[in-house]
């Protein structure tokens, strides 16, 4: 058997071709782009029996990866944290994309059954959800800036008009009406509405960069937002496509049962909840040392867009999800609380998650099959 492994950067990659006994072949560095590909492709046909692998990287392996699947290749993608601590195993601290292109390669056989395939149904999906990530975020820095104007200019006012409010905009577009009185806010009580006017009254009205500043603000939020509307409404039409058993979970939400399905992949490439657990940094850390033996925390060392995803489904979970709702009032009772209580209602519902998808079954509340 050969084993190749790829180090890929923004505009290289370095590839390193070893044996089963981890006899150097052969290494190269070739250009990140089609012309590198075929003369990699040309390199890699010289060779039977095969087992390539890449380390799953944020977005450089994608092209290469697509390439040698067009081309009849399965190459594997590494687990970034298990490379990364293959590759700081050496006793020589030399830190080299050709060293790491070996690693990669010692890799693909030490971790034989740990790797992660590319889920292609899924590629989509995944490309969706992080535009939909990034426009909330941009959204979340707008509203930021436009709070500190406020504050600049009328101190007070951004905690007496919540920013997502539906009379937020009428209010900033009409400040010199409500200062003259000829503007009433709908939906807002009178004692509301002077409250307002008089924070407007004793602010800084005659700072016009500040006020233009709010403007421009204010027209890229409702930019950004028509734009993550578009983009959730894409996800659905792609996660309506998707038949996954994950759909039938109470408490499972259209974006985060997205999230779950693009970063799960093919559950079959887990083969027990533990590894499922610790993909999603929803471990526990533990320490020993001779009698010393402690489990603090959480890992958080896995997918932190996943975790963040199984928290929002565990909150709509606890109230809509009957097997969720009941462990969280036992674990309570029993004197749980805060995080600790959070995490362990999570990994309740991680359970349940696997379960479903690799059984293929829907979701069914045990109390109800009894009854």
């Amino acid at each position: 058997m050969i084993y190749i492994g790829i180090d890929i950067a923004k505009r290289k990659f370095d590839y390193c071709i070893i044996d089963s006994e981890l006899n150097k072949i052969k290494t190269g560095i070739i250009i990140n782009n089609y012309d590198g590909f075929k003369q990699f492709l040309s390199i890699v046909n010289s060779y039977d029996n095969i087992r390539m692998g890449m380390e799953s990287t944020n977005i450089y392996h994608v092209n290469l990866y697509s390439y040698l699947i067009e081309n009849s290749y399965n190459p594997i993608l590494g687990n970034p944290i298990e490379t990364k601590l293959l590759k700081s195993s050496r006793i020589r601290k030399n830190k080299t994309d050709r060293i790491d292109s070996e690693a990669i390669a010692r890799y693909i056989i030490i971790y034989k059954n740990n790797t992660i395939s590319m889920e292609n149904q899924y590629d989509d999906l995944k490309e969706y959800i992080n535009t939909y990530i990034r426009i909330s975020r941009k959204i979340t820095a707008v509203k930021n800036q436009l709070i500190r104007d406020m504050d600049l200019l009328y101190p007070g006012l951004s905690s007496t008009v919540n920013i997502d409010s539906g009379y937020f905009t009428d209010t900033i577009n009409n400040i010199d009406d409500i200062i003259n009185n000829k503007f009433r806010i709908k939906h807002i009580s009178m004692e509301k509405y002077d409250e307002i006017r008089n924070i407007i009254i004793k602010g800084n009205n005659s700072n016009n960069a500040v006020k233009y500043d709010i403007k421009i603000n204010i027209e890229a939020i409702e930019l950004l937002n028509r734009q993550l509307n578009n983009t959730r409404k894409i996800i659905e039409e792609e996660y309506n496509k998707i038949d996954s058993r994950i759909k039938t979970i109470p408490g499972m939400g259209t974006i985060t049962g997205s999230i779950m399905l693009s970063s799960i992949g093919d559950i079959n490439r887990f083969d027990s909840i533990v590894k499922l657990r610790a993909y999603a940094g929803m471990d526990p850390m533990t320490r020993q040392s001779g009698d010393y033996n402690i489990t603090s925390h959480i890992s958080k060392r896995g997918n932190p867009l996943m975790r963040y995803a199984l928290y929002l489904s565990t909150v709509s979970a606890i109230r809509f999800n009957p097997v969720i709702r009941r462990y969280y009032n036992y674990k309570k009772d029993n004197g749980m609380s805060g995080n600790k209580l959070i995490v362990a209602c999570s990994n309740k519902l991680l359970n349940i998650i696997y379960s479903v998808m690799k059984n293929n079954v829907d979701f069914k509340d045990p109390e109800e099959l009894v009854n």
